[in-house]
């Protein structure tokens, strides 16, 4: 049987043994080392002296590292910032954007004025006609209830449009004044749809935003109260009770009364964002932010049906009631007094309501009636105290959701130990050694000095190999950490208060850096290679791995990607709360963003799976728009150049004579760029000048720069150019567009709807149709420059798609294209006027320019892969080809020895 690898839950933290097993187990090896030649081991010989010195160094190193972990990572300043980068706290990785209708219910409710609110599918159809004497199908939306005509159309309904239904607040600070309670709402409702829109799912969208309808209901009961009962206070809290019945206000909590609960850390961070201090771009007031139990949330759906039985348990758990006589209840006319309303209510003997779908259930405060008795004897309310108690009770269940604060849970911030700090074991001596800091009296002679001197010479090994042991300790924040800026995994340290330290090393005062220098010689510190073995430890607690990304840049660049592939870790791990929490949204066009938050303003999707495919950002910038340029240096040979802000930084220094082989040689060099390591200077044409270019790990010279550079400017000339590099260069990137977003509006009438361009459908005259039949639910169409670099490689490609389409959203479909340079400029140049005309038609609410829509749609739908030119060899040539016709992975290109015939 196969022993499966876990981490166990309860990890044993006695990593080491204790002085006095340490001391035995030494006794042990010395008997059997040198019992032939020494039997007495006394206390006080050198040996064992020795011997209980070094067990004691190891059995301090064994205590810090059984110190509490938030112990070994505190740092000696700053420490709760430092905590918050090493770790993300449970408010910025557990919650995530919605997903779920609670979700969205969850950050709607907490809109001040939001009383409560739900998200409800929006019924759309569509109806393809596929009889018209042109054969292409004509599409139209259905109207409410309209069925396809059999033997001449299809229906299908769009998934994705959803409608939010409000039920306000009652506003009582506005005096009942119609206008300015209109003008609250309107304002509420654009707050929900920037709530709405700045966390969209991908593939979903928005039609109506409106308050959720009342359906009145009649109580009428009569119930005998207890002699020392307040009938005011009775007839308040029913009623109160009652309106949570029929629409549960929702309860908000701290994060200690949870706790208190005994609910999980991750079932209370469970759902969405809850960190609405640093959301940016998003126009809405969060005023009620305590933590909301999921299961509460889900109970104060829209009541479907009423209980005659559900009343009378509220009733009768008021404290004070003794019987409910007589209970009814019905639906509320409003038009009749109210003795006679009580009285037809009595005789309907109703036991059951259902709720129109849709509506909110609310008691009819008007009709409604509740006769109390003490005994036999009526009693009469005092109205107007009964309201006041009533008014109370809904004014302190307000002041207690104002009260409740969400609060992060605390990151663990422990003490700093100083835990790397290691004195020489020689000071723990006896002074009579002497090798203490005493040292030995004046009257020593030179041959005790000197086996001073040697006895410390010896001891010195021991130091220093404990001295790195405390260092790669005090280090391991450092290891286990999204930073490349440190460019080793292994630290040593100087063994400090050794007395007459310079007579036993040359240059002690640089040993440290002498001791990482023989460290490095030796090549003990494999750091790309150590360092990606952190970085995968650290993916791995997310469940996240690059191994095929890896693989397969080795395959394409070799040794030279290492450092890169450790860019691209840090770069996914610094950026994995905001990409985790967003992976499923889409992009926002309805809230006004600054030209910086409009850079990044893309889906979930593409923020990921560019971070996963190793692109240098995903910024939406123009990929038609390249910083490197191809070009035939003559005839038979390519070369190729990189430009930042038009001026080119870099230039090939070889030619190459096929084209595949010049951009694989680009694609290297923008790498190595990324990384001061690869840059190598060289004295210029002019005296005190130096000219920069791009080495590989062989020493090779990739590049040829004749720019000249003093020896101060040069390196701010390659830090600028480094920081362009790993963030703003444009070789790759990506586009989604999403299908629900290309629907013309929304026109029950049938008429305006036909002059809008629907997409296309698959669908012959015969009724005979592709599935799926629908072109806009769930559907996106990813787009890549298939020109770029790494994209023109068969392998990347294919790897490419395969990731896409594991990180689409399992109910999304998508398709895929690796477009050309051409396509790029067209596509881009519709899309850039169709996002400005998208995001005004949203954030107004009116229609988006047919003509643009249709234009978008057309150049969406002629878009096609472009592949890598294949050749076709002649029968007769044995050679093997480097670039074979694969099916799907390649064009056609000339035939060797033969007439050109590309297709």
């Amino acid at each position: 049987m196969i022993d499966q690898l876990t981490i166990p839950k309860q990890i044993d933290t006695s990593l080491g043994p204790e002085y006095n097993t340490l001391r035995t187990e030494g006794m042990q090896h010395i008997r059997d080392l040198a019992s032939a030649i020494w039997s007495d081991y006394n206390v006080h010989d050198p040996g064992i002296t020795t011997l209980e010195m070094l067990c004691y160094a190891l059995t301090d190193l064994n205590y810090r590292i059984t110190l509490p972990v938030e112990n070994i990572l505190a740092v000696d300043h700053d420490n709760t910032t430092s905590m918050h980068e090493q770790f993300l706290s449970a408010i910025k990785i557990l919650p995530t954007y919605p997903v779920t209708p609670d979700d969205y219910r969850q950050l709607f409710v907490r809109i001040d004025g939001v009383r409560n609110a739900w998200i409800k599918k929006s019924p759309h159809s569509i109806i393809a006609n596929y009889k018209q004497p042109d054969g292409k199908p004509l599409l139209r939306y259905a109207k409410p209830g309209e069925n396809a005509l059999t033997g001449k159309e299809v229906k299908f309904d769009l998934k994705g449009i959803n409608d939010i239904l409000i039920d306000f607040e009652d506003f009582p600070e506005l005096g009942g004044d119609a206008a300015k309670i209109k003008a609250k709402q309107d304002d509420i409702i654009k707050q929900i749809k920037s709530v709405y829109h700045y966390f969209r799912e991908l593939c979903e969208d928005l039609d109506q935003v409106k308050a959720v309808e009342n359906q009145e209901i009649v109580i009428c009961a009569e119930i005998e109260l207890q002699p020392q009962a307040d009938p005011e206070m009775i007839w308040a809290q029913i009623m109160f009770n009652i309106e949570q019945y029929l629409t549960p206000d929702i309860k908000f909590y701290l994060l200690k009364e949870l706790l208190d609960k005994g609910m999980q850390t991750d079932e209370i961070f469970e759902g969405p964002v809850l960190d609405f201090e640093n959301l940016q771009g998003i126009d809405a007031k969060f005023a009620k932010q305590g933590f909301i139990i999921p299961a509460e949330l889900a109970a104060s759906q829209l009541r479907t049906e009423v209980r005659l039985s559900d009343l009378y348990r509220i009733i009768m758990e008021i404290d004070g009631v003794r019987l409910v006589k007589r209970i009814s209840f019905g639906f509320c006319g409003c038009t009749a007094p109210q003795s006679e309303v009580a009285d037809k209510i009595y005789k309907s003997n109703e036991w059951l309501l259902c709720v129109q779908e849709g509506h909110k259930s609310v008691l009819c405060e008007t009709n409604s009636s509740f006769t109390f008795y003490k005994d036999v004897v009526p009693i009469e309310l005092k109205q107007s105290e009964a309201q006041a108690d009533l008014n109370q009770l809904r004014k302190d269940w307000q002041d207690n959701v104002e009260a409740k604060k969400i609060v992060d849970l605390p990151v663990p911030e422990g003490d700093y130990r100083d835990i790397g700090h290691y004195e020489t074991l020689q000071n723990q001596f006896p002074e009579n050694y002497g090798i203490s800091p005493l040292g030995l009296p004046d009257t020593a002679t030179t041959e005790q000095r000197s086996l001073a001197l040697q006895l410390k010479g010896y001891l010195l090994f021991y130091d220093q190999v404990l001295a790195n042991y405390f260092a790669q300790l005090s280090n391991a924040r450092i290891l286990l950490t999204a930073d490349d800026s440190i460019r080793k995994t292994y630290f040593s340290n100087t063994v400090n208060g050794i007395r007459d330290a310079e007579k036993l090393l040359d240059g002690y005062a640089q040993w440290e850096k002498t001791v990482d220098d023989v460290i490095k010689e030796t090549g003990q510190d494999n750091y790309p290679e150590r360092k990606n073995k952190f970085l995968d430890h650290l993916l791995a607690r997310f469940a996240e791995q690059f191994n095929e990304y890896v693989f397969l840049m080795y395959r394409i660049y070799g040794e030279d990607y290492q450092r890169n592939i450790i860019r691209h870790k840090v770069k996914f791990l610094k950026d994995y709360d905001q990409m985790s929490i967003c992976r499923g949204s889409g992009m926002d066009l309805y809230n006004t963003k600054t030209p910086d938050q409009q850079l990044v303003n893309v889906s979930g999707m593409e923020k990921r799976i560019s971070m996963l495919l190793g692109f240098s950002n995903y910024k939406m910038q123009q990929l038609s728009v390249e910083d490197y340029l191809l070009f035939k240096a003559d005839a038979l040979h390519y070369n190729w150049t990189i430009s930042q802000l038009g001026v080119v930084k870099f230039k090939g220094n070889a030619n190459f004579l096929k084209e595949i082989d010049a951009y694989e040689d680009l694609g290297l060099v923008s790498v190595l760029a990324c990384d001061r390591e690869n840059y190598r200077l060289s004295p210029g044409a002019t005296a005190g000048k130096y000219v920069y270019n791009i080495a590989n790990s062989a020493g090779t010279l990739l590049t040829h720069n004749d720019m000249e550079f003093s020896a101060a400017a040069i390196e701010t000339e390659i830090a600028f150019i480094i920081k362009f590099m790993q963030n703003d260069f444009k070789m790759e990137g990506m586009y989604v567009i999403e299908n629900i977003l290309l629907r013309p509006p929304f026109d029950y009438t049938g008429d305006d709807s036909t002059h809008h361009q629907f997409m296309p459908v698959c669908l012959d005259p015969n009724g005979v149709y592709c599935e799926p039949l629908d072109p806009y639910s769930f559907r996106v169409c990813v787009i890549l420059p298939g020109y770029s670099v790494r994209l023109r490689n068969t392998a990347f490609r294919t790897y490419a798609e395969r990731l896409i389409r594991t990180e689409t959203p399992a109910h999304i479909l998508p398709r895929i294209c690796f477009i050309g340079h051409d396509q790029m400029v067209g596509f881009e140049a519709v899309y850039k006027d169709w996002l400005a005309a998208k995001h005004i038609a949203i954030s107004t609410d009116t229609p988006i320019d047919p003509v643009l829509n249709s234009k978008f749609i057309d150049v969406i739908e002629k878009l096609y892969t472009v592949y890598q030119q294949g050749q076709l060899s002649d029968c007769n040539d044995d050679t093997q080809e480097t670039n074979p016709i694969i099916l799907n992975k390649t064009s056609l290109g000339t035939l060797q020895g033969g007439t050109n015939n590309n297709s």
